[in-house]
């Protein structure tokens, strides 16, 4: 027969995990079982460009990113959303086409990306690419 400190020592770790993981979900944190992963680099020096990494940026992104952020599926990495600012043209880019109009939605809505956005954009590879004075979004999957 367990004792009565025991007793109560698995309801306090219990009270515990269920506080910490509902205040995770009310703060949105993703917390326990969140299917995306997401990443952050101040500028493209900073992001893996090859390798196993579950994220590496494409050829097509500028070497001028900054900012950049990104969110994939953690099952399913090929879904992913991407932004970054850059003073360059995605016009000259090799490997990018033009893409008018842009019918693909993105397979996720982190809050970094706008409800509305421009219907002219490019296909760079298996990614649909917008941009906007300077901000580039751009989803795949």
């Amino acid at each position: 027969m367990p004792s009565l400190t025991r007793l109560a020592a698995a309801v306090a770790v219990a009270a515990v995990v269920g506080v910490t993981v509902s205040s995770c979900s009310a703060l949105g944190l993703g917390g326990l079982g969140s299917d995306e992963k997401s990443w952050e680099f101040d500028r493209y020096g900073d992001a893996p460009k090859a390798g196993t990494r579950s994220f590496v940026l494409d050829a097509w992104v500028p070497s001028d990113a900054v900012d950049i952020r990104a969110v994939a599926r953690r099952e399913v990495p090929e879904e992913a959303v991407l932004t970054f600012h850059s003073a360059a043209s995605l016009a000259d880019t090799t490997g990018c086409a033009v893409l008018e109009p842009v019918t693909a939605a993105p397979p996720l809505s982190p809050e970094w990306l706008p409800e509305s956005r421009p219907t002219a954009g490019w296909s760079c590879g298996d990614w649909t690419v917008v941009a906007d004075d300077g901000t580039i979004w751009a989803w795949r999957g």
